[in-house]
């Protein structure tokens, strides 16, 4: 490689940190690869382009960047603590936690090994592990914003809501007046999470308009504004904010399709129809968007549609748990029990310990008139919520069904000694009885007159 050819590349490398600071990242990118084509041999230009690809969300191509700056500087931790952000970001946690421990490994005081781990450990689970990097962390650095940051979603993930915000304040107190105002919007946004899980509402509200004074622009914390003003209802507020986010972002489906579900709730169905269909114009595969427009067309009566759309949706193969709940119950509303079966199936698959969820799967087979596998599934139930009066209703329908008076007698007599008061299953037991009357005069009868005593 000539002089010339060098001034070059030192030319456009200058150039590329120039158009970084403008934010003009595909330019930048543009002149940094231009320049590792003459002089491949420079890690700290590939660093640059791992740091530009990340400003662009292009998170796969800045770890091979990274790794590529690795390869011919080895000890940058720069590099190293990048790398592992970024593959936590693309999920890869385990690799995550490697390359931070090779962070350690080079510089056992380098403190963003361990607060690194503090994340990736909490996505696996390992939350006695997350604890630990947490507190060697705060060896060598007290006041650590992205620690407690990071430490309060462990907390979080864990139901400890009062100490997860406990975290998340100190996060927003070490952090200070320094600048990343996006960053700080985001702890608001983690913190009224919490509050809105432990029920206050007014105080999560709260957070979530000190998150969107950080980061006005945020269409996702909108949304989810929105979503706890509904909760709240306070409807007017709820689609000011929803008008809001397609303002800013008018080909998001997300967007639509919280506005599809508002409309819903305001009972204004040909426009959340129109809505709803924009959001699946916009992602064909827009989980939800097809369980709402069959609610919406089953609301109206067109049969047909809702039927087509939850089919759809079904056929997305939907993992998210309220979905998959709220489309077999309306499946099972439209007389498609087999369908409602395969989605409740799905549903404990994905979560076998989900007591309504066996329950309605037991109530979809005895639909479908097999009854011992829905015995089967509310049996499932009550091991799982022995106190379960729903799952010890069907279970006495269920055996009742299948001439099994004693039995069925016997399960609306336990739900009765959990509520005695409970008016249905009264109702339920008295009936067993009489029918086990009925069926014991019936068979005696048929037994003196020499006719089959089958039931």
């Amino acid at each position: 490689m000539d002089t010339n050819d060098w001034n070059d590349a030192e030319r456009r490398v200058e150039r590329a940190q120039e158009l970084f600071e403008q934010h003009k990242w595909q330019e930048a990118l543009d002149e940094l690869l231009l320049a590792t084509t003459i002089n491949p041999y420079n890690g700290g230009w590939f660093f640059n382009i791992g740091l530009t690809l990340d400003e662009m969300g292009r998170h796969d191509e800045a770890i091979d960047a990274y790794r590529r700056a690795l390869a011919i500087e080895p000890d940058d931790l720069q590099a190293l603590q990048h790398l592992g952000n970024d593959l936590h970001e693309t999920g890869q946690f385990e690799q995550a936690i490697k390359t931070f421990e090779q962070m350690e490994a080079l510089d056992a005081t380098f403190e963003p090994s361990y607060c690194g781990r503090i994340l990736a450990y909490s996505e696996l689970g390992n939350h006695d592990r997350a604890e630990e990097m947490f507190y060697l962390a705060r060896l060598y650095k007290e006041h650590c914003p992205a620690c407690y940051y990071n430490i309060g979603c462990s907390l979080a993930a864990r139901g400890l809501y009062d100490k997860a915000v406990f975290c998340w304040t100190k996060t927003l107190d070490a952090a200070g007046s320094s600048p990343g105002a996006a960053a700080h919007a985001e702890v608001h946004v983690r913190i009224a999470e919490a509050l809105w899980n432990k029920g206050e509402l007014e105080h999560a509200r709260q957070h979530f308009v000190l998150g969107l004074r950080q980061d006005p622009g945020s269409t996702q914390t909108l949304l989810d504004l929105s979503d706890l003003l509904i909760e709240m209802r306070r409807w007017d507020e709820a689609g000011e904010k929803i008008r809001r986010a397609i303002e800013l972002a008018p080909e998001d489906p997300a967007s639509h399709f919280c506005y599809g579900r508002w409309l819903l709730h305001r009972k204004r169905d040909e426009q959340a129809i129109a809505a709803l269909k924009r959001s699946l114009q916009l992602d064909p595969t827009f989980p939800g968007a097809h369980l709402l427009l069959g609610e919406l067309h089953r609301r109206i009566n067109q049969l047909a549609e809702a039927r087509q759309h939850l089919r759809a949706e079904l056929m997305l193969r939907p993992e998210e748990q309220q979905i998959l709940m709220d489309l077999a119950n309306l499946l099972l509303d439209l007389g498609e029990a087999r369908s409602a079966v395969a989605c409740l199936k799905r549903l404990t698959q994905l979560n076998p310990d989900y007591a309504r969820a066996w329950q309605n799967l037991g109530v979809a087979q005895c639909f479908r008139g097999r009854f011992q596998e829905g015995i089967a599934a509310c049996q499932e139930a009550l091991r799982i919520d022995p106190r379960n009066l729903s799952a010890l209703h069907n279970l006495a329908l269920a055996y009742s069904k299948i001439g099994e008076w004693d039995l069925a007698i016997a399960h609306a007599r336990n739900g009765l000694s959990i509520a005695s008061r409970d008016a249905a299953l009264q109702r339920l037991e008295f009936r067993l009885r009489v029918l086990r009357v009925r069926w014991i005069i019936i068979r005696t009868s048929r037994r003196l007159l020499g006719l089959s005593t089958a039931p």
